[in-house]
C-alpha cells in the first residue's frame, strides 16, 4: 500500500490525478488532497505519504518552498513536480531538492502513471533494503553475544592467533589492534555458597553486561563461575600512567554500579594494554590482579609482584625462542637462539660468564619445557653431567655458541618427535576405530571421543597426517569395501548399501558413481566380465 499526497489548487486537476492512481493502481494506494502550499506541510506532516504530488503555483508559500518544508521532518518522501510553465525556471532548484520527476501540465495519463510506477518501484527497492538491513542488523546482534563468548574461550584456551583476534575484531566492527582484557569478579557474601553466586551470575548478567557496555566499548564474555572477561579495545599506548588512571576509575565506577543494580558486590582485574598477538598475556595479568586485588579494581601494573626486564633486553625474541621450542621448530628456534646470543656478546662482550650462566640456564629450562609440555620423554638423573663442565671449558664465544644452538635444535626436535609421535598414535587408534565401525553410522565426534581428542583438533590433525579428511577417508573405506562385495556377487546393492553404513541405496549408488565413475551394477558386469574372460 502506498499513501499518495495530491497538492494543487485547482479542483479538476486533483480529481483528474486521483483518477490516474485509483483505475492504474487499484486498492494499492492511500489518497490524500490539498489545495494550498501550507496545507501540504501540514498534512505531510500527520499523513506521513511515501510520495507527493506537489504543484508548483500555489496560494502562500509554492511547491517548491513546500517541498523544502516537508523534507525538514519527513526526508524519505518522493516528489514529483507539476508546472504549467517552463522546466528550465524551476529545472535548478528542483534537481537541488532532490526531485524524482517534473512534469508539464497538462499531465498526459500515460506518463503520469509510468511516473508513479517508476516511484513506487523505488519505495519497493528501498522498503526491502530496509527490511533487509533490519534482518541483518537482527541476525547480528543475535550473533553478537556468540562472537564475544568465542573471544573469551579463545582466551582460556590460551590461544595467540592474533589473526583469529583480528578477525573477530573486524566481524564486530571494531577498527583495533590493541586491546586491554579485564576480569569481573563476584563476591561471595558472607555465608553464601559457590552455587547460589553463580546463580545469581546467570541471573544478573544481562544486567551486568549492559552496565559494562555503558562503561567503555568492549567485547563482553559469557558470566563463567563468578566471572567475566571483559576485551576493551585500545590505541597503541602512548601515555601508560595516565591511561592505568582512567581504566582504574571507570572501573570502579563500573563495580559500584554493578552492586547498586544486581545487589552483588564484585571486583576487578586490569592487565596491560598489548597487541592482539599477546591477549592471552593481558589476560593472564588481569588474573593475577584480581588474585592481589585488596579493594575494589587493581592493575597488573600496580602490583609490587610486577617483575620487569632491563632497558633494551629482547625479551620478545626471548618469548618467541621458548614458543618455538614447543611448537617442535628447530629452524626457527635456532634462529632465534642465534639472535640471542649474538644479543648478549654485543651487549656484554666482557662478561663471559654471565653469558655462559645465561645459555646453561637457557638450554635446562628448554628441556625442562619439553620434558613437561612434551611428554612421552624418559628422565635419568645424569643426562646433564656434562652441561656445566662443557660450558666452562668453551674456549670462544663461537664455540659456546655453536653448543648453544645445538642443544635448542635438540630440545625443538625433541618436542616436535613427541608431538609427532603422539599424533601418529591418535590417528593409528582412530583409523582402528573407523575400520571396526564404518558399517554403521560413524561421526566425526564419536570418532574424536573415542581417541579423547577435541574435533576441531582431531579433523585439523587427521588432514595433517594423512593428508586427506575423515569424511573422505571413512568414504573411500566404505567403496572400498563395497567393490569386494559387489566382487563377491552373493549380496544385491541394497544389501550391499546397508552393509556398508548408507541407508538410501540411491545416494550410495551416485557416490560411488562419483569415486569410481561407474555405478554399482555398472562395476559389478565389468568384474563379473573380466572374470567370464
Amino acid at each position: 500500500m502506498y499513501k499518495i499526497l495530491l497538492a494543487d489548487d485547482e479542483g479538476i486537476e486533483l480529481d483528474a490525478l486521483a483518477f490516474i492512481l485509483e483505475k492504474n493502481f487499484p486498492r494499492q494506494c492511500i489518497i490524500e488532497t490539498v489545495k494550498t502550499g501550507c496545507d501540504a506541510v501540514e498534512l505531510a506532516e500527520r499523513f506521513r505519504p511515501d510520495i507527493a504530488v506537489m504543484d508548483i503555483r500555489m496560494p502562500g508559500i509554492n511547491g517548491m518552498e513546500a517541498i523544502q518544508a516537508i523534507q525538514a521532518t519527513s526526508p524519505g518522501i518522493l516528489f514529483i513536480v507539476l508546472t504549467a510553465y517552463d522546466k528550465f525556471e524551476y529545472a535548478k532548484e528542483a534537481i537541488r531538492l532532490s526531485v524524482f520527476e517534473f512534469l508539464t501540465k497538462p499531465v498526459n495519463r500515460l506518463v503520469f502513471a509510468d511516473v508513479l510506477r517508476r516511484a513506487m518501484g523505488k519505495i519497493d527497492f528501498e522498503r526491502k533494503a530496509r527490511n533487509t538491513a533490519l534482518k541483518t542488523r537482527e541476525r547480528m546482534e543475535k550473533m553478537l553475544p556468540v562472537l564475544e563468548n568465542s573471544f573469551a574461550y579463545l582466551l582460556l584456551m590460551q590461544n595467540d592467533d592474533a589473526a583469529a583476534y583480528a578477525r573477530l575484531f573486524d566481524i564486530l566492527g571494531i577498527d583495533s589492534r590493541f586491546a586491554t582484557v579485564m576480569v569481573l569478579e563476584l563476591i561471595r557474601s558472607p555465608g553464601g555458597d559457590m552455587l547460589d553466586l553463580d546463580i545469581k551470575a546467570s541471573e544478573g548478567y544481562a544486567v551486568i553486561r549492559g552496565l559494562i557496555k555503558e562503561s567503555f566499548p568492549c567485547v563482553v564474555g559469557p558470566a563463567m563461575a563468578n566471572r567475566i572477561i571483559i576485551v576493551r579495545p585500545a590505541d597503541e599506548p602512548e601515555n601508560e600512567y595516565y591511561e592505568r588512571l582512567l581504566l582504574i576509575e571507570q572501573g570502579r565506577a563500573l563495580a559500584h554500579r554493578v552492586e547498586d543494580k544486581s545487589g552483588v558486590e564484585c571486583k576487578l582485574g586490569i592487565g596491560s594494554t598489548v597487541s592482539l598477538g599477546n591477549l592471552c598475556e593481558s589476560y593472564a595479568q588481569a588474573v593475577k590482579a584480581l588474585k592481589h586485588c585488596k579493594g575494589i579494581v587493581s592493575h597488573f601494573n600496580d602490583l609490587p609482584i610486577v617483575s620487569d626486564y632491563e632497558t633494551g633486553y629482547p625479551a620478545e625474541r626471548e618469548k618467541h625462542l621458548e614458543e618455538m621450542i614447543l611448537r617442535g621448530d628447530a629452524q626457527a628456534a635456532s634462529a632465534d637462539a642465534e639472535a640471542f646470543f649474538q644479543w648478549m656478546v654485543e651487549r656484554y662482550p666482557e662478561h663471559d660468564m654471565a653469558i655462559r650462566l645465561k645459555v646453561l640456564e637457557f638450554v635446562m629450562r628448554a628441556e625442562y619445557s619439553v620434558f613437561h609440555e612434551g611428554g612421552g620423554i624418559k628422565y635419568h638423573f645424569l643426562d646433564r653431567d656434562d652441561y656445566l663442565q662443557t660450558v666452562l671449558a668453551t674456549e670462544t664465544f663461537e664455540e659456546l655458541k655453536g653448543w648453544f644452538l645445538r642443544k635448542i635444535a635438540e630440545s625443538a626436535r625433541n618436542a616436535s618427535t613427541k608431538a609427532d609421535e603422539k599424533a601418529n598414535r591418535v590417528i593409528v587408534k582412530a583409523r582402528a576405530f573407523i575400520d571396526r565401525n564404518f558399517s554403521r553410522d560413524l561421526t566425526l565426534e564419536e570418532v574424536s571421543r573415542e581417541v579423547h581428542v577435541s574435533p576441531y583438533y582431531f579433523s585439523k590433525l587427521f588432514k595433517e597426517q594423512t593428508g586427506d579428511n575423515y569424511i573422505n577417508y571413512l568414504t573411500q573405506r566404505r567403496i572400498e569395501t563395497a567393490k569386494l562385495l559387489l566382487a563377491d556377487g552373493k549380496l544385491n546393492i541394497k544389501a550391499i548399501c546397508n552393509e556398508i553404513g548408507y541407508n538410501d541405496p540411491n545416494y550410495f549408488s551416485r557416490l560411488f558413481k562419483r569415486f569410481e565413475g561407474v555405478t554399482p551394477t555398472e562395476y559389478r558386469e565389468q568384474v563379473l566380465k573380466i572374470s567370464n574372460n
